[in-house]
Order: structure tokens, then sequence, then C-alpha cells
């Protein structure tokens, strides 16, 4: 059975300030390089600031720990660390960090849901609440309290109820609803 969870390589190295321009116009190359293997997710380099020593880190996604192994024995990036290698000074530190589903909360790893299903929920229960809390409100005190005040009282009970008890159940059943049909598909 295979990973699939994302997994991050860090490298830390650094390079002659003489060969910087040098240094940049591979690390161009290098991410086009990236951009096209199956399952790159992100690069991220970091370089030190003007005058500084320090080290420059490069922090690289891959969707899984699979597609990422797959990058590290590609002849083409053999062939970009090797014409990168020339303008290093110094040790090279590569770190690889995997299981990060445990970071990344219960989805695991799975895309964010699409902001048109969030709005969509959340409207329909703001709508729905708000008729319920205005009904109960009448029932309770229907001439008290009035105008500002009770639309205001209303709708913090509103929000409330939305942020903490209805929007996240509502997403958690849509992601098991969509699980369940994605697997039924496959």
């Amino acid at each position: 059975m295979t990973d699939t969870s994302p997994v991050l390589s860090v490298i830390i190295r650094k390079f002659r300030k003489s060969d910087m321009p040098a240094a940049n116009e591979a690390l161009v190359r290098f991410k086009q390089a990236l951009e096209m293997h199956p399952g790159f997710i992100e690069v991220r380099h970091n370089a030190p600031s003007q005058g500084s020593d320090d080290a420059f880190s490069t922090v690289i996604s891959f969707a899984t720990l699979d597609e990422l192994i797959a990058w590290e024995q590609s002849s083409t990036r053999a062939a970009l660390v090797e014409e990168l290698s020339h303008f290093i000074e110094g040790d090279v530190v590569k770190n690889r960090l995997d299981g990060l589903d445990s970071l990344l909360g219960p989805q695991n790893a799975a895309h964010p849901p699409q902001k048109w299903k969030i709005v969509l929920v959340l409207t329909f229960w703001v709508l729905v609440v708000g008729a319920v809390l205005s009904w109960i409100a009448d029932l309770i005190s229907p001439d008290y309290p009035v105008g500002y005040l009770r639309n205001v009282v209303l709708l913090i009970f509103n929000i409330l109820l939305n942020s903490y008890f209805f929007l996240p159940r509502s997403m958690a059943l849509l992601h098991r609803l969509e699980d369940k049909f994605q697997s039924n598909r496959s």
C-alpha cells in the first residue's frame, strides 16, 4: 500500500554571492522542471536578506512520497542538481518531512471545500435559522424587544448557531457524502 499523504523536501544550502545570478537562473529551470513532474504541488525558494550570510532554503511539496521519490530519482533533477552544485559553498542539508496528516487535520490533506459549497450551505442555514429564531422570538415575546435591539440579538444567535453548530456539521456531512459518492463511482 502506498502512502497518499503530502510530503515536503527541505533543502538548505549556501550559494557563493558571486554566483547568485547564475544560481538564480538554474533555480528557475529547476522550478520549471518541477512543475512538469507528476504530483508536484509547490516550491518555495527562501533567499537570505541582502548582505546576509544566511543559507538559502528550498521547500518542495509533493502530493505523495512515491511522487517525491520519483522526482529525486529522475535524470532531470540529477542534471539540475549537478548544475547547481557548481554554485554551492559548504554542505547541503536535505530533510524529508512526511506523515503530515496530523498537521493538516482530519481531512487527510484533501483539498479544502470549494467556496461556493460553503457559501451555499451557509446561506441555507442563515435563512432557515433566521426564520426559526424570528418565529421563536415572536412566540416568546411578540412585542419586546422590537426594532434594532431585537435584530441584533437574533443576528448574534444566528451567527453563533451557524458558526459553531450547523455549518461545521453540514460541511462534515457533505464531505462524507462526497467521499461515499466518489468511492461508489470507483
